[in-house]
């Protein structure tokens, strides 16, 4: 299997954000007389399930996820959430995934095109990007886009605007990333893809074996 672009999500890939994601997601909950008491492992479990954009509607009550009304205290909440991590980037920068940083080096020396589809809103998506590579961002990423502001997108527009932005063809492209809605829209889609868990193994060498086929569907 030849590999020539990888997709890649930021959260614990190349950042982990899971701690500033709690707390900021604690924060937004605060007005809403339901204490957040989930741990980290159970936050990430959550995320891996439904995705990073959506851990909120599982922490609402059920009684608040109906309706007009529900719907938009969840669209307020979700505001809050990223309002609160990007508040928290500019004094608590969260450590990078050294694997990733050298899944991306092993994979630019090998000739592969790299992009970031990432469930952060852009301005925090650039924010941790411009943290790790400074001014090297755009000769690193041939594309980086956000599912959260594109959310009201089908994935299946995301994968066709990275694929065709690289040049490549969705057999040759890996999506790795820890969201499994995320990975069975981009199988679909035709692409391969690798659902990476902390503290998972993470290289260029493995990642042809690593790497599933994508759905037949």
């Amino acid at each position: 299997m030849t590999i020539n672009a990888i997709l890649l999500n930021l959260d614990e890939i190349l950042f982990d954000t899971a701690p500033l994601h709690l707390a900021a997601i604690r924060a937004a909950m605060e007005g809403t007389g339901v204490p957040l008491r989930w741990s980290m492992p159970e936050l990430r479990e959550v995320a891996s399930t439904v995705g990073w954009t959506r851990v909120l509607d599982v922490a609402l009550p059920q009684d608040d996820q109906g309706g007009g009304k529900g719907k938009s205290r969840a669209i307020d909440l979700s505001a809050a959430h990223h309002r609160h991590f990007h508040a928290a980037l500019a004094t608590r920068k969260p450590e990078a995934n050294p694997r990733g940083l050298q899944l991306i080096k092993d994979a630019l020396d090998a000739g592969c095109k790299l992009g970031v589809i990432s469930d952060l809103p852009a301005p925090s998506v650039g924010a941790l990007l411009e943290q790790l590579f400074g001014n090297d961002v755009n000769s690193k990423f041939t594309v980086v886009a956000s599912r959260h502001d594109a959310r009201h997108r089908q994935h299946d527009g995301l994968h066709a605007l990275a694929l065709r932005t690289m040049g490549v063809h969705a057999e040759e492209t890996v999506l790795i990333d820890t969201s499994l809605p995320n990975l069975l829209a981009a199988r679909k889609a035709g692409l391969r893809t690798v659902h990476f868990k902390m503290p998972g193994i993470l290289s260029w060498k493995s990642l042809p074996a690593m790497a599933s086929r994508a759905s037949a569907n």
